[in-house]
């Protein structure tokens, strides 16, 4: 492991126990440490001279000190809370967070896997141990380092990269729902989360929702996890169910719909092709009847009376999606591409 203090004065400004921080360095798997004293053994870096360790460089424009403190490296996704968006797999960390800290701060990534982020696109993330996460913006040399000017003191506790763009709460890859034997099993999976509270179950036949379920979240996590529910009691014939993802800051995202047809198909109204080609539908009664078109948050988008009959039902106007199609006492989910 190399340890590096660059000034122009060499390391004078560095107090007398300067082998000694070098001498307890230690490399432990995934991480490196840097262990600083106190008093005499206190680490002094002068206004506008800079300290580089492992990919970071402080630059501070007043007078910084680190004192009894471990200086760590750690090369995973560990953070705990983790930053809203998006991070590398990289961060520093002090034991003890540190005194109120301004001027300059570079932060490699250099050899950091970034998928799914990408280079460019990153800023500097800071916390403390009193406070949340704060991002400060910088000049980003692709495929090396971002480099941000603190204008204001601020103190250390943890420091990474992470995207400029914050991410949904939830990355839903599927949800779906199948009959089993009288109950309706839902499945859904999600590709990452970050500060998720849970998961409300939804339920509608006729347009309206009723919550009737709620599953806990992981809260944060990088790798798929799946999640399942089983509804007791759904209804012959469709049965819609759509999930409400609540964070801990209380925002609220929406899965898509799932459907499952209880028993047997008694329906008297047909729709296809679904998605819609072309901007239409085409709806088939068996009686004279009252069609409404809902979105997914239960606003209506369509009502008229329709006949007997094969009729064309143009969406070519409305916004790609899922739509809900109330004629009589059916609800058929449709889907505008």
């Amino acid at each position: 492991m190399k340890v590096t203090c660059i000034s122009s004065t060499g390391y004078r400004r560095i107090k007398s126990g300067l082998f000694g921080l070098i001498a307890s360095c230690a490399i432990l798997p995934g991480s490196a440490q840097l262990f600083i004293g106190s008093d005499a053994n206190s680490l002094v870096i002068k206004s506008g001279e800079s300290f580089s360790y492992e990919g970071l460089t402080l630059t501070p424009s007043v007078d910084f000190t680190l004192t009894n403190t471990t200086l760590s490296r750690t090369d995973s996704k560990t953070i705990t809370p983790a930053p809203v968006a998006n991070y590398v797999s990289r961060y520093f960390s002090f034991s003890n967070t540190t005194s109120a800290f301004s001027g300059t701060i570079r932060f490699s990534y250099a050899g950091v896997t970034l998928t799914p982020l990408s280079a460019g696109s990153l800023e500097l993330n800071i916390r403390s141990s009193t406070s949340g996460w704060i991002n400060v913006s910088g000049t980003d040399v692709s495929g090396s380092y971002v480099q941000a000017s603190v204008g204001s003191a601020t103190t250390l506790n943890i420091l990474t990269l992470a995207s400029n763009v914050a991410p949904l709460p939830v990355n839903w890859l599927r949800f779906s729902a199948v009959q089993k034997g009288n109950t309706a099993e839902l499945i859904w999976v999600t590709g990452t989360e970050q500060n998720t509270k849970d998961f409300l179950v939804q339920h509608s036949t006729t347009g309206e929702w009723q919550t009737i379920g709620s599953v806990n979240a992981a809260g944060n996590s990088m790798e798929p996890i799946q999640y399942n529910f089983t509804h007791q009691s759904p209804k012959p014939g469709y049965n819609h169910y759509r999930l409400i993802q609540r964070d801990i800051d209380g925002t609220n995202t929406y899965s898509n719909i799932a459907t499952v047809l209880m028993g047997e198909n008694t329906a008297t109204v047909s729709l296809y092709p679904n998605p819609a080609q072309n901007g239409q539908f085409i709806l088939s009664i068996a009686e004279p009847l009252q069609a409404e078109l809902f979105d997914a948050l239960g606003r209506k988008v369509f009502s008229k009376s329709i006949t007997q009959g094969v009729h064309e039902l143009n969406v070519k106007d409305l916004k790609s999606g899922v739509y809900y199609l109330r004629a009589g006492a059916e609800v058929l989910p449709v889907i505008v591409p």
